[in-house]
């Protein structure tokens, strides 16, 4: 291959030198995607992608997934733009909480696309942490009592009617909230990645808001631990965005933060999703 790719880690991450995504196709998209899967999360330099070039690259990846409540671009319906502008100080930032894109749909993304228009001088950074190691790390005992419980994924907390005030201090985004976000989705708690057969925590505090099969009392305490667990430093890539940056991550076995710690800078990012299969045990 006329490519490098660089750990980033010793957990997770690749960054990748000589590719253009622009025009990757063929072998080499074949062979970066298998990269994508294995080091769940990839960074590409100094790219070029239009909205145009960014969406036909996702659709290369697969079809594009579904989009609800946030507003896409008009003429690239699969792009959403994620955009804090300077004067907002420290009002809501679009992914600052520990989550997995849309989880709570029936086929969840698998890859998420994410091109660096405009990014500030500081701060803003994108925290990453592998579920894959994770899981790993949990004692034998733990993950027994894991294997067999469920998840109920749903977007309540997030997108619920309830939410719209702090979405409507967004100036740069239309996030439209609606009844449809009290949906539940139940997904095993550990699933099986569709394509590097490795175990997974499917976990994300943002959007697993109970659990199947665990007592009451006892549920609290557990998604307590999940979150602390999973968030651990021993399981993450941080990464400083520049313009220009393209990061893809697998969302099936990666969640992710967004750092709010960038008032008085602008900051604008372009997303695509890739549509994913329905999470299997």
């Amino acid at each position: 291959m006329s490519y490098e790719a660089r750990p980033l880690t010793g957990v997770m991450g690749s960054e990748v030198f000589g590719l253009d995504l622009a025009s990757l196709d063929g072998d080499e998209l074949v062979d970066v995607r298998r990269l994508m899967c294995e080091s769940e999360v990839v960074v590409f330099r100094d790219q070029s992608l239009s909205p145009r070039t960014q969406s036909e690259f996702s659709e290369r990846l697969g079809p594009s997934g579904e989009v609800p409540f946030v507003e896409t671009m008009n003429d690239f319906p699969q792009v959403i733009r994620v955009v804090k502008e300077a004067d907002e100080g420290a009002a809501f930032n679009f992914g600052g909480a520990w989550h997995s894109d849309f989880s709570f749909q029936v086929e969840p993304p698998s890859f998420t696309v994410l091109a660096a228009v405009d990014v500030p001088v500081w701060g803003g950074d994108t925290v990453f942490a592998s579920m894959t190691a994770a899981w790993a790390a949990l004692g034998p005992q733990m993950r027994e009592r894991l294997s067999s419980l469920d998840a109920v994924h749903t977007a309540r907390d997030a997108y619920s009617r309830r939410m719209q005030p702090l979405h409507s201090g967004m100036r740069g985004m239309s996030i439209v909230c609606d009844d449809s976000a009290n949906d539940e989705r139940v997904h095993p708690l550990v699933t099986v990645h569709p394509e590097t057969g490795k175990e997974v925590l499917f976990f994300n505090r943002a959007y697993v808001r109970d659990l199947v099969g665990v007592d009451v009392e006892e549920t609290p305490e557990l998604l307590d631990f999940l979150h602390h667990h999973t968030t651990d430093v021993r399981f993450q890539y941080r990464h400083r965005w520049r313009a220009g940056d393209v990061v893809i991550w697998d969302n099936r076995s990666t969640q992710h933060f967004a750092i709010n710690d960038y008032a008085g800078f602008r900051r604008e990012l372009h997303r695509t999703t890739v549509r994913g299969t329905t999470p299997s045990r």
